[in-house]
C-alpha cells in the first residue's frame, strides 16, 4: 500500500513538472533564442515546400543568431482547405497565446493569405516575411505594413529562349497551363498577355489549358517532331480523393510527351523534365532566411525592399538529355547537370589522351634509338637530308594549296566584272543578317540600285563600254561601303544591292543619295538616256525590324517596290518604301 502511494506521488510530481514546462516555455530552452514561426502552405513531404523549409533552416542554423524555429502546416493543396482555415486559426491562437514569435515566415500564397486574414488575431505587430509568392506585385502590399519577402516568378521567356538555343530547329511551342488555383491562373494570365503574342510572331504556339492527361497525350501526338513542351501549369486529372501534386503532374505529362519538356520549378526535375531556368525551394528559403536575420538584427521590415527577381539556376537532367540527344556542350555555361554518371573519358579525356600520347611518343623514341644504333652515321645523315627536302616540298605545296584555296574562296563569292560580292554571296549574307536582326532586334536596311536606261547604252556604245560603265559604278559603290558588316554586291545585270545591318532609315537614305550624286559626278556620257545626257541611277531603300517582316525575301521585295517607284517617278532619284506587309509566323 505504501509503495502504491509513493508511485502515485511520483507520477503527480512528473506531471506537475511537465505542466510547468509547457506553461513556461522559457524553462528548458535558451531564453535568448529568437522565435521564428514558419507557416507552410502545404504538408510535410511536398517537395517544393520541404525545399523552402530546408533552405530556411540551413541558413538560420549557419548564422550566429540563436533561433528557435516553429513550423505549422496548412495542408492547403490536398484537402478542403477553405473549410479548415478558421479551425487552424483558432488552434494557432491557443498555441501561440503565451508564445509570441519575433518573426513570422509564410511560404506560398495560401500561407500569405492566411496570415493577412488572421493577422490582427494572431500576429498583430509581428513582422512578416513571405516567400514563394507567385507573380508578386507591389500593389498587393498597399495598406499593409511591417512586411517584406521574396517574389516567386517564373522566367518563361528566358527559359524559352534558352531552350531554342539548345534546339535551334524548333518550330512549335506547346504550353501546359491551368487555372485550378490562384497562382496557376496568374501565370496563365501573364503568359497570354505578354508571352504568347510575342512567340506567335515566330512560332506555332499550342496552349493546353486545364486539360486531362488523356487529352494532353492525344494533342501532343499530333504535333510535329520539332516541338518543345513547357510545363507552366498542371493537368486537370485528379488523384484518389485529392488533387495531384505538381511532382505527380510533371511525371504524368512527361511520361506521355514525345518531346523534351522544359520546366520552371525544381519539383519537376528527376520526374522526366529535361531542365530549364529553375526556381528552387531551397533558394527561396535561403533568401527568406536572410531577410529574417536582417529583421532580427534590428532592421524594420518596412525598410527592407521585396526581392522581386526570383533566385534561379539552369538545371538539366542528364538521363533525359541522352533520351533526346542533347549534348552537355550545347547547354548554357555554368549549367548544373543532375544524374550525370561519372565517366572516365568525359571527365579525364585530355589526361587519357596525354598519357597515351606520351606512351606512344616514348615507344617511337625507343624504336628510333634502336634504329640509330644499327645504322651507320652516313646513312643517318643521308636520311636526314632527304627528310629535310621532303618537308620543304610539303611546306611549299601546303602554302600553294592554302593560297589556291583562299583565291578560290574569293572567286566563289566575287563578281568578276565589278569585284563586288556576287549574287550568291549576297543571298547568304542577307539571310544571315536577317536572322541576326531577329535575335538582336537591330534595324536592317537594304538598298537596290539600277542603272537608268542601260540597255540603250549597251546597244549604242557596245558591251565593252557598257562593262566599263558598270565597273566604274561598282568601284564607287565599293569605295563608299567599306565598314563591316555592310556588304555591296552586284545583284544582276545593271543592278547593285547594299546590305546595311544596324543602320536606320536616315543613314540608309543618306548613303543612297551620296551614291546617286557620285554616279552623276562621274559624268559618263549617255546621249540615248531619256533622263539626263549622262549615266544616272535609281535607288530603292527599305529598313525593317524583326517584327516587320517574317522572311528575308520580303526585304528584297520591299526594296524592289521602292526601286520600281523611283523609275515610275522619273528615275535618277531615291525612293523609300514604307512597311506594309502583314505579320505572319514562320512556318
Amino acid at each position: 500500500m505504501a509503495r502504491k502511494c509513493i508511485y502515485y506521488i511520483l507520477l503527480f510530481c512528473i506531471g506537475l513538472a511537465c505542466w510547468s514546462m509547457l506553461a513556461h516555455p522559457s524553462l528548458g530552452q535558451d531564453s535568448d533564442a529568437a522565435r521564428v514561426l514558419f507557416i507552410n502552405s502545404y504538408h510535410r513531404g511536398y517537395s517544393w515546400s520541404d525545399g523552402i523549409e530546408a533552405g530556411l533552416s540551413q541558413r538560420l542554423a549557419e548564422s550566429k543568431q540563436p533561433v528557435e524555429l516553429s513550423i505549422e502546416f496548412l495542408d492547403s493543396r490536398r484537402f478542403a482547405y477553405g473549410q479548415q482555415r478558421d479551425f487552424l486559426a483558432q488552434a494557432m491562437a491557443v498555441k501561440y497565446d503565451q508564445y509570441r514569435p519575433d518573426v513570422v515566415v509564410v511560404s506560398d500564397n495560401a500561407a500569405f493569405d492566411f496570415a493577412m486574414q488572421y493577422r490582427q488575431k494572431l500576429f498583430a505587430d509581428i513582422p512578416i516575411v513571405f516567400c514563394g509568392y507567385n507573380n508578386f506585385r507591389p500593389e498587393v502590399l498597399q495598406g499593409i505594413t511591417n512586411i517584406t519577402g521574396v517574389n516567386e516568378e517564373i522566367a518563361i521567356m528566358d527559359t524559352v529562349e534558352m531552350a531554342l538555343q539548345i534546339h535551334p530547329r524548333t518550330r512549335t511551342l506547346a504550353f501546359i497551363v491551368s487555372t485550378g488555383e490562384e497562382s496557376s491562373q496568374r501565370i496563365k494570365d501573364v503568359a497570354e498577355e505578354t508571352i504568347f503574342p510575342a512567340l506567335r510572331q515566330r512560332f506555332e504556339v499550342v496552349v493546353l489549358a486545364d486539360a486531362p492527361i488523356e487529352e494532353i497525350q492525344t494533342r501532343l501526338a499530333d504535333l510535329p517532331a520539332n516541338t518543345l513542351l513547357f510545363l507552366s501549369g498542371q493537368t486537370s486529372t485528379q488523384g484518389d480523393g485529392r488533387a495531384l501534386t505538381p511532382t505527380e503532374n510533371g511525371r504524368l505529362i512527361t511520361g506521355v510527351s514525345p518531346f523534351p519538356a522544359y520546366t520552371f520549378w525544381d519539383f519537376h526535375m528527376g520526374e522526366g523534365a529535361i531542365g530549364g531556368h529553375i526556381i528552387t525551394g531551397p533558394e527561396q528559403g535561403i533568401a527568406a532566411a536572410d531577410l529574417v536575420l536582417r529583421i532580427l538584427a534590428g532592421e524594420s521590415a518596412d525598410d527592407i525592399p521585396v526581392i522581386m527577381t526570383s533566385p534561379t539556376r539552369n538545371i538539366f537532367d542528364y538521363r533525359v538529355m541522352r533520351k533526346f540527344g542533347v549534348r552537355p556542350s550545347s547547354l548554357p555555361a555554368g549549367a548544373d547537370i543532375i544524374h550525370q554518371p561519372f565517366l572516365v573519358w568525359e571527365n579525364y579525356r585530355w589526361q587519357v589522351i596525354g598519357t597515351i600520347s606520351l606512351v606512344v611518343l616514348q615507344a617511337l623514341l625507343i624504336a628510333l634509338l634502336l634504329k640509330i644504333a644499327r645504322e651507320r652515321r652516313l646513312a643517318l645523315r643521308a636520311l636526314g637530308k632527304e627528310q629535310a627536302r621532303l618537308e620543304e616540298r610539303v611546306e611549299e605545296r601546303t602554302i600553294a594549296l592554302q593560297m589556291a584555296n583562299r583565291q578560290l574562296a574569293h572567286l566563289s563569292r566575287t563578281d568578276a566584272l565589278t569585284e563586288l560580292a556576287n549574287r550568291r554571296y549576297f543571298d547568304e549574307t542577307l539571310m544571315m543578317e536577317f536572322l541576326r536582326m531577329q535575335r538582336c532586334h537591330h534595324p536592317l536596311s537594304l538598298i537596290l540600285l539600277d542603272v537608268d536606261h542601260f540597255k540603250p547604252f549597251n546597244d549604242h556604245y557596245g558591251h565593252v563600254i557598257g562593262d566599263d560603265c558598270l565597273r566604274r559604278i561598282g568601284t564607287e559603290i565599293g569605295h563608299m561601303v567599306r565598314h563591316p558588316p555592310d556588304l555591296a554586291a552586284r545583284y544582276g545585270g545593271e543592278e547593285f544591292a547594299l546590305i546595311l545591318p544596324e543602320t536606320d532609315l536616315a543613314g540608309a537614305k543618306a548613303l543612297a543619295e551620296r551614291l546617286r550624286r557620285r554616279v552623276e559626278e562621274l559624268a559618263i556620257p549617255h546621249q540615248f538616256s531619256r533622263t539626263q545626257p549622262y549615266v544616272t541611277v535609281s535607288l530603292g531603300v527599305v529598313m525593317v525590324m524583326a517584327q516587320d517582316v517574317p522572311h528575308a525575301e520580303d526585304v528584297i521585295r520591299l526594296a524592289d517596290q521602292a526601286l520600281y517607284q523611283a523609275k515610275l517617278q522619273g528615275r535618277n532619284r531615291t525612293i523609300i518604301q514604307a512597311i506594309s506587309l502583314p505579320l505572319t509566323p514562320h512556318s
